[in-house]
């Protein structure tokens, strides 16, 4: 049985010399979903140090700081009891595209409020 296989061009040949080794007369079903791919180590990497050094700025710790970004720019709106509340959502989730837009997010609210992050 064939699990959780990832395509990619190199290993396309070995998909289709295992599909050909299954016994068809047992019924299978094939199905294939585009992979989501996380926030990269380098993203995370960046936002920690950004986030570090942004609550030092206004007096706050990284944990603090990170809470609040997430607040105002990575939640969802549930029904709690029938009032909306923000769900805080987690970094760790993101796909890179999401990651950067919640990056740009953060940075231009740190230069609207003065501070302006140097990576270097």
């Amino acid at each position: 049985m064939i699990n959780n296989f990832y395509l990619s061009p190199a290993n396309l040949p070995n998909l289709i010399k295992k599909l050909s080794e299954l016994d068809l007369s047992l019924g299978y079903v094939v199905s294939a979903k585009l992979r989501k791919i996380n926030r990269t180590g380098q993203q995370n990497d960046f936002y920690w140090k950004f986030i570090d050094e942004f609550g030092k700025h206004f007096g706050y710790d990284k944990d603090f700081t990170h809470d609040l970004l997430r607040f105002k720019y990575l939640y969802k709106i549930v029904d709690f009891d029938g009032v909306e509340a923000k769900q805080l959502l987690s970094t760790t989730k993101l796909t890179t595209k999401q990651m950067g837009e919640y990056l740009d997010n953060c940075m231009r609210y740190a230069a609207e409020n003065g501070f302006y992050f140097d990576d270097n």
